[in-house]
């Protein structure tokens, strides 16, 4: 065999061996092709037939950090829109926004799970009560003022608690967040320079507006800007508060220039008819 023969020999063997590797990686190519095709297939077919939806509300549902809210109730409105429902179709942001209609829902959290059973994990954080509202000091509260300045209205969440600070005022009553840290450091004010605890405030007149602490009723006037430097000029008169006792029947601080007492007739009576004149 010359030259020639061996060279045509050669370039045949290099090509079948060529040919043989691309059919080898051809055939590679395709089983991982279709045991690709088989792995998608057989998921999508399991993602089908798995059970994704919520169907057992007390299983399925978990409330968590709710403490005044009932469970029940968070549970009954998530039941509308959240039952028999893929948890892969369920929209937290909507849910949450839902949860937060409830009065005493500051935030809601929703997160949903779909492993190794579909779930619905909600956490709530509350309102924190500021004050009780109600229409008139003898009244009973219908509503609790949060800190936030939103309303929660007793009739619907029974186990809300009542703080003890009490706020006379129409049931149409709007205050925010700004209303309500202001008038708690001017209620702080008032209790440090009394060395009283501030029991009722009174907002049915907004330009007569009236405190009660454990033994003194304060007449504020109006609101505004004032009221710091007025109630600032209480520790000094406090000592002439405590002379008289019961007998006075408001501290006026509605003026600027001076503090009068409002003394009550039938007690300043009473205290004569007892003992020596008082005045």
């Amino acid at each position: 065999m010359n030259y020639a023969e061996r060279r045509r020999t050669w370039i045949k063997s290099r090509r079948q061996k060529r040919k043989a590797a691309r059919h080898a990686r051809i055939r590679r190519q395709v089983f991982r092709g279709a045991l690709l095709l088989f792995v998608m297939v057989l998921g999508t077919m399991g993602f089908c037939q798995l059970p994704w939806s919520l169907t057992d509300i007390d299983n399925d549902i978990v409330v968590r950090g709710n403490l005044y809210t009932p469970t029940e109730q968070i549970k009954k409105r998530l039941s509308t829109s959240c039952l028999y429902v893929p948890v892969y179709r369920l929209d937290p942001a909507r849910i949450e926004k839902s949860l937060e209609e409830f009065a005493p829902v500051k935030r809601a959290y929703v997160r949903r799970y779909g492993l190794p059973h579909p779930r619905l994990v909600v956490d709530v954080v509350e309102e924190f009560p500021w004050a009780s509202l109600t229409s008139s000091p003898e009244a009973k509260p219908h509503a609790v003022i949060a800190e936030s300045g939103r309303l929660i209205p007793v009739a619907k969440f029974p186990n809300f608690p009542r703080p003890a600070l009490t706020i006379c005022g129409s049931k149409a009553l709007s205050m925010e967040s700004d209303d309500v840290k202001q008038w708690g450091t001017w209620i702080g004010y008032i209790e440090a320079q009394t060395s009283e605890t501030v029991s009722n405030l009174d907002i049915r007149r907004p330009y007569d507006v009236r405190v009660k602490t454990t033994s003194t009723q304060l007449r504020l006037g109006v609101p505004d800007t004032t009221l710091t430097h007025r109630l600032g000029r209480l520790a000094s008169i406090m000592p002439e508060v405590k002379k008289y006792g019961d007998q006075i029947e408001y501290v006026d601080l509605a003026l600027d220039t001076n503090v009068p007492l409002k003394l009550s007739k039938e007690k300043v009576q009473e205290a004569r008819r007892k003992g020596p004149r008082v005045l």
